[in-house]
């Protein structure tokens, strides 16, 4: 896996978050949602348009804006 963000995931593909960067409001939100260190997510689907985009997170659906999935970083491939 070479995304380094959220945003950058291609759908099918599953990722681990690592952190969350920007401000304490939008990393508390995330967290709240389940985006949170260990997490797995799966990018799932594109509006057409292309934002938002809805990703796979502790068992449900999770639409974020393309702002929003930028400020979540991934977990390096191993």
């Amino acid at each position: 896996m070479a995304a380094k963000t959220l945003y950058d995931l291609p759908h099918g593909v599953q990722g681990v978050v690592h952190k969350i960067a920007g401000e304490n409001k939008l990393k508390r939100r995330l967290a709240e949602m389940g985006l949170v260190q260990g997490a797995q997510v799966e990018a799932r689907q594109t509006a057409p348009l292309g934002d938002p985009r809805l990703y796979r997170v502790a068992g449900f659906q999770l639409s974020l804006r393309n702002e929003e999935a930028r400020s979540v970083i991934l977990e390096a491939a191993s």
